[in-house]
């Protein structure tokens, strides 16, 4: 696609002065501020172009923004005052940064997140990031909110706090810098999980574990290993697996726990995604589910109910969660102090799991 294209999030534009903008050439005994079409004069570009790179949008190609910045620095634009009101906190824009994999977990963020802006008057951005990239446009947001596993990116927190913008994260752990943060028991839900397959009469129990660098995902494999050690099982290391939060990386893990001797008879998956993984390796092994292979996830997404058979999981109110941090985000940014809220989270079982045969 070619540049000037295709749409911005909705950041508010700085274009606006090409309207009123005066004269061909800018001199050192020239005291008017530079304009935007001074820039992209200066850079060869279109005004246009100028703004995109000025709101932080990813269709511009490297070469291009670094002319343009450069030819900034130059003049000495500064953008006008619609811009420093954005800076202060009048955008109706906020930004939600992800890099989380799975895609029915997102949908559900996407829907609460834009349920409670829509309501509230604001607009929503959603902007895949790796960890240790900064945002774009930051300045330009009334605030943002961050996805796992993105809660415990340290470099765009400090772009954010840098840029002055507010943020809630979905974290059981408050960071400094942010107003406040939305969670659930993770580790509480995967005991109880793991607990309804012992009480099953499960005792090789296999776990899909998420990356080691995402802490949700920790959390979730220290509420399994806590509830076989209450009931006075060893933790198997070799029926731990793991994953990366997506169905293909669940295929890999659910192919090597199957692969054990003597096999699990339940394994827990450590989101929808990953189970749905195991119930299709379990279908080519010929398994029978729940008969011969229990099987478990973690998120409750739409995913869950219309797999066959229906996923037994721990319902996350991803939805809610999204909603609230939005809400937390509008009522707290004006007096900043960290604020927390904890979801309840629920055991739904359905098709997918039942006593071992024998």
């Amino acid at each position: 696609m070619r540049e000037g294209e295709q749409p911005s999030y909705g950041l508010a534009r700085f274009d606006q002065e090409a309207a009123s903008s005066e004269g061909d050439t800018i001199d050192t005994n020239d005291r008017r501020p530079a304009t935007i079409v001074d820039v992209a004069r200066e850079a060869g570009v279109s005004f246009k172009t100028v703004s995109r790179v000025l709101n932080g949008e990813q269709n511009v190609r490297g070469e291009t923004r670094v002319r343009v910045m450069e030819a900034v620095a130059r003049l000495g634009y500064r953008a006008n005052q619609h811009a420093r009101s954005l800076r202060a906190g009048q955008s109706r824009l906020i930004g939600v940064f992800y890099s989380n994999p799975s895609r029915n977990y997102l949908g559900e963020i996407q829907i609460g997140a834009l349920q409670r802006g829509n309501a509230e008057g604001f607009s929503i951005a959603f902007e895949h990031l790796e960890q240790g990239g900064p945002p774009r446009g930051g300045a330009a947001l009334a605030g943002a909110v961050l996805i796992p596993p993105l809660t415990e990116d340290n470099t765009l927190m400090a772009s954010l706090i840098a840029a002055g913008t507010p943020f809630v994260r979905l974290s059981h752990t408050l960071a400094e810098g942010e107003i406040g943060h939305v969670t659930m028991d993770d580790e509480a839900a995967a005991g109880e999980m793991t607990r309804h397959l012992i009480g099953l009469g499960h005792r090789r129990i296999g776990f899909i574990a998420g990356p080691a660098s995402h802490p949700q995902s920790l959390l979730r494999e220290a509420g399994y290993r806590a509830s076989l050690a209450a009931a006075g099982l060893a933790v198997d290391e070799g029926l731990i697996a793991r994953g990366t939060f997506d169905y293909e990386s669940g295929l890999q893990a659910a192919a090597q726990l199957l692969s054990a001797a003597p096999r699990p008879t339940a394994i827990f998956a450590s989101n929808d995604d990953m189970a749905a993984a195991v119930l299709a390796v379990a279908f080519r092994s010929g398994l029978r589910v729940p008969e011969q292979l229990s099987v478990a996830g973690f998120d409750d997404t739409p995913l869950a109910s219309v797999v066959y058979p229906a996923l037994t999981t721990i319902a996350q109110p991803s939805r809610e969660m999204a909603s609230v941090a939005v809400g937390m985000l509008l009522e707290k940014r004006a007096s900043g102090a960290g604020q927390k809220a904890v979801l309840p989270y629920r055991l739904v079982v359905r098709e997918t799991t039942a006593a071992p045969e024998g």
